[in-house]
């Protein structure tokens, strides 16, 4: 072992000296596409981390107002009955308590609100709805009273804009930037109209405070030439921390407009990473990502900042080859550790197979010696698998069938037991018995009595098809019971019933299903599964007898 150690300490102490050597040619030779194609990423990712940052507050809004107006839909009684002061005011009751819970557990609400369409509500009366944003002395969510819609023009969005745009467009809907009058507060909203029988009824949402996103987007400056924006995809500025907003940023650049159209297009599709321009004689990089609710974030900084580190990656390369190389010695080590571990490995698995355990894990397979033994070892594992599959298989399914059989039955019976242990006895068991079987056999044979006993299987499995079948006798089968198929069990029993009706229609005898069932549902009372068992053969025999006489 200390030869082979040897060996490879000299083979890895001559690797290191020429990768180290390669490298820092390598590095050297394409150090300015390296540093370009760097910045480039770095400009990149950072734009997408702070958009991403942004976003967060953006979507748990949108996510609130979504989830508050599926929840304001299914409890709006109908449309006439909205119409009735009295139903109205306690619906407006509810709402406001669960829209305020909601706010209370969602950042950056600067307002929200619930709107009556005006034909819906006596805007006289002030009991269309309710409107809150936040106090600017004491930052808390105050009553507001409502906007009265018709006094205004529905293209007035400073004042309705937050109502008839959603109506119009007829879908949720993030409204660009804009002055809210009513309230004297700059915004950014998301809105969604509300729908009762194909009818629009009003809207619901709420609002950022933009000059807080403005806050935030003004501290994002990468570099020290850099500056942050806010741009709609048209290119117009929502927010520049020197241009004016209303402006296009082409007009202070005409290379951008190639940007603008880019910036058009869906998320991730025909955009760069970064643009370069000219601007004040200055040449600058700029890289772009989209926010929620429609606009995009812009980054920008003089390209010879961005350039500056390239001396410093030069002498970073420099220091990592050195260190590579001071290294050496102990890398040596490493690497000798290393030659042996796939054996210590190996060693282990084959303890481990000795013991009956076959999920071991093997090293990498390589193309040497311990190579070709860890494929002999991992084709011997799968081989034992397989066998021990096969057994399990046959012990545990039934050889007609291919149901589960009693054995199975039974170990998973275990698996109910505990759960009835800890209280959740959330199961049924379908007990199910096959008619006529041996008026078929004494007929038309076994062989016909087996094709009769697999059509019977058959539409047992279709029909339960999401829950554990077995074949627990010779005509009799079981059923577990649990989840969506125990929720829907009349419907499922209904749908066998009407299947083994079906069958009726066939020309062959063995063809024609017919199943006596009985089902019962675990409750409080049962302290095993055989307590439940007992109800659903009980229930069985009673439509057994019952089918004999109306048959």
């Amino acid at each position: 072992m200390n030869s082979i150690r040897k060996k490879f300490t000299l083979l890895n102490l001559i690797s290191i000296f020429l990768c180290s050597f390669v490298a820092g040619i390598v590095g050297f030779w394409f150090l300015s596409d390296l540093q370009a194609k760097s910045s480039d990423e770095i400009m990149s990712l950072t734009c997408r981390q702070e958009t991403t940052e942004l976003n967060q507050q953006l979507l748990g809004i949108q996510s609130a107002v979504n989830y508050y107006s599926d929840f304001a839909e299914r409890r709006l009684p109908s449309v006439e009955a909205i119409r009735d002061a009295g139903t109205r005011m306690e619906y407006l009751a509810d709402m406001e308590e669960q829209m305020s819970g909601i706010v209370r557990n969602t950042k950056g609400v600067g307002a929200f609100y619930f709107r009556l369409a005006p034909e819906l509500a006596d805007e006289s009366k002030n009991d269309g709805g309710f409107f809150y944003s936040r106090n600017k002395r004491s930052d808390l969510l105050m009553k507001e009273p409502l906007t009265k819609i018709l006094e205004f023009d529905p293209d007035d969005t400073e004042h309705v804009g937050w109502f008839y745009i959603p109506k119009n467009a007829g879908k949720p809907v993030w409204l660009d930037p804009y002055y809210n009058k009513n309230v004297d507060i700059y915004m950014v909203s998301y809105v969604v109209p509300l729908y009762k029988e194909g009818q629009f009824i009003g809207v619901t949402g709420m609002d950022v405070d933009f000059n807080l996103v403005i806050n935030d987007v003004s501290v994002i400056n990468p570099y020290k030439t850099g500056n942050s924006c806010l741009v709609s995809p048209e290119g117009k500025i929502f927010y520049h921390p020197i241009h004016k907003p209303g402006t296009k940023i082409s007009d202070y650049s005409p290379e951008l407009e190639t940007v603008i159209q880019n910036m058009k297009l869906p998320e991730g599709e025909g955009s760069k990473k970064t643009y370069r321009y000219m601007y004040n004689g200055k040449e600058k990089k700029l890289a772009f990502s989209h926010l929620q609710n429609g606009m995009l974030l812009l980054l920008s900084a003089e390209t010879g900042e961005i350039n500056a580190p390239q001396h410093i990656l030069f002498k970073v390369i420099m220091f990592a080859t050195l260190i590579l190389a001071l290294l050496a010695a102990a890398i040596n080590v490493f690497v000798a550790g290393r030659i042996i571990k796939p054996l210590q490995k190996l060693t282990q698995a084959a303890n481990q197979i000795a013991e009956g355990k076959l999920d071991i894990e093997l090293p990498e397979p390589t193309e040497d010696e311990v190579g070709i033994l860890t494929k002999s070892f991992a084709v011997t594992v799968e081989n034992l698998k397989k066998y021990i599959s096969g057994i399990q298989y046959k012990a545990y399914r039934d050889p007609l069938t291919h149901v589960r059989n009693k054995n199975a039955y039974d170990t998973d019976k275990e698996r109910l037991v505990e759960k009835m242990k800890d209280g959740q006895s959330a199961f049924a068991l379908l007990m199910l018995d096959i008619n006529y079987l041996k008026k078929i056999n004494d007929t038309y044979g076994h062989d016909f009595g087996d094709k009769y006993l697999l059509a019977c299987s058959q539409l047992i499995c279709e029909i339960f098809r999401h829950s554990p079948v077995y074949r627990i006798g010779g005509d009799e089968f079981l059923v577990i019971l649990e989840n969506s198929d125990l929720d829907d069990r009349e419907k499922l029993l209904a749908e066998f019933d009407r299947r083994m009706a079906g069958t009726e229609k066939e020309k062959e005898a063995w063809k024609h299903v017919s199943v006596a069932k009985g089902l019962a549902v675990a409750g409080p009372s049962d302290t095993s599964p055989d307590d439940v068992l007992r109800r659903a053969d009980k229930a069985m025999y009673e439509d057994k007898l019952r089918m004999k006489v109306s048959r």
